[in-house]
Formats: C-alpha cells, sequence, structure tokens
C-alpha cells in the first residue's frame, strides 16, 4: 500500500511552530504507529498556502496513493468556515482535501466540530455508516483496515465555538492528548475514543484557564497553562526536523 502524510501548521507562539507537528511526526515514526519512513512524511512547519496545498495534493492524486494522512495545526485565531477551517490564518477548504486518494484520515488542531454535517450529507452520515467509518479507522494505518475505509475521517480538537487550546509548551493540548491516546492501546488503536478523550483534556485545561488569572505584567499568549505533556510514543525515533 502507497502511503502519504502531510502535517503543516504554525503557532502564534514564537519559538513553538514545530512542537505539535514533533508530537504527530514522532507517533508516525513509532511502531504503534505505523514505523512511517521519513520519505512518506512531508512536514510543513510553517503552515501551509492554499497554492502550495493545491500542488502537493495534485501530485499526491498522480501519484496513485492508496491511502493519505493529513495534519493541520493552528493558533487561536484560528476557526472553522462554511467551507473548511483555517491554519495561521489561511483558509483551507474541505473539497481540497476530497477525492484525492480512496482512503484518508485528516486530523485538525485548530477546528469548531467533531465531524462536520453539511444539511445534503446528514441524511448519508446516518448512525450505521458513521459506525462503520470509525470501525475501519480502529487500527490506525492498517493496510487491511484502511483498504476498508472509503472516503474520509475528520477529527477537530474544538467544540463549536470553541478555539484550540494550548499547553504550557506551547503545544496543543488536544494533539498531546489524542496521541497519548494512541499510543496508550497495546493493540486496537481506537480514534473515536482517542478524540473523545482529547477533547475531554480540552475542555478540563480550558475550564482551568477560566478559573486562572495571569500574574500581573505576564504576557497573554491566547493558550492556556496546561499539566498535560505531549506523550511520546513507546520505541519511537528521535524526531529531526
Amino acid at each position: 500500500m502507497t502511503r502519504y502524510a502531510i502535517l503543516a501548521g504554525s503557532s502564534a507562539q514564537a519559538g513553538f511552530q514545530q512542537k505539535s507537528l514533533c508530537n504527530i511526526y514522532d507517533f508516525l515514526k513509532s511502531t504503534a504507529g505505523g514505523f512511517w519512513f521519513d520519505r512518506e512524511i512531508l512536514i510543513l512547519p510553517e503552515g501551509v498556502s492554499v497554492p502550495l496545498l493545491k500542488f502537493i495534493l495534485r501530485r499526491v492524486a498522480e501519484s496513485g496513493t492508496d491511502f493519505l494522512f493529513l495534519y493541520f495545526c493552528g493558533n487561536q485565531a484560528d476557526e472553522r468556515t462554511r467551507g473548511g477551517f483555517t491554519v495561521g490564518g489561511t483558509e483551507i477548504k474541505y473539497n481540497y482535501i476530497e477525492e484525492i486518494c480512496p482512503h484518508q484520515i485528516t486530523v485538525f488542531d485548530a477546528c469548531a466540530a467533531l465531524i462536520p454535517m453539511d444539511d445534503d450529507c446528514a441524511a448519508e452520515c446516518t448512525a450505521d455508516f458513521a459506525d462503520k467509518r470509525q470501525s475501519a479507522a480502529a487500527r490506525i494505518l492498517s493496510d487491511e483496515a484502511f483498504c476498508s475505509l472509503n472516503g474520509g475521517l475528520r477529527l477537530n480538537g474544538c467544540g463549536d465555538g470553541a478555539q484550540p487550546v494550548l499547553g504550557a509548551d506551547g503545544s496543543g493540548v488536544y494533539t498531546a492528548a489524542l496521541v497519548e491516546a494512541l499510543c496508550s492501546a497495546d493493540t486496537l488503536l481506537d480514534f473515536t475514543a482517542a478524540d473523545r478523550n482529547a477533547r475531554f483534556a480540552c475542555a478540563v485545561a480550558r475550564e482551568i484557564g477560566n478559573h486562572t488569572t495571569q500574574p500581573a505584567g505576564s504576557e497573554k499568549s491566547g493558550g492556556v497553562s496546561s499539566k498535560i505533556k505531549p506523550a511520546r510514543c513507546r520505541k519511537s525515533e528521535s524526531v529531526r526536523i
């Protein structure tokens, strides 16, 4: 199976542009994440422009990629839009990444809903259909599982009207918790359960932030100070970016 991963993101906190990208990269390189090779992973630590993303996706489609893993992390100014989401202020529309390859998972740590539900596809996305997609993604990066995954699975780190939560080290709380949940599983890696745990961690961190008063003179980072630390997968190689 030919697979490809695109990791792109930006941060409003100086010096933290690559932190969440490193978490995801570290996971993909681990045994638990599928032991990806560097040649299969493209990292864009300064975010991505629309022309660049379209060019990359066009090349991915032309190369006959069987499975595509996309990860986008943004900053506190990013939000969900009517047709997609923003990363570093650049709007990425859903139709840019749809129909590129038959099997794909896209993870956003800067958006507003778990799985966007448009009126015209609400009838199609029934509970039974969702269960089939989720069970197909139960074993991450498994050839058999993702060859059974028709279409894409979208995961987001924020609820409606909420913004991304940054930890004390500048990494996304959602990303760190998602990777931690995936790495803690011995065999089955359930994206749905990991997403639920990660969003709960975000809610806890956000609640802590709402009840925490910043010391006078401190800078406002737009994130919250969280004790949640980025997870590192078992048997993971060091990150080189």
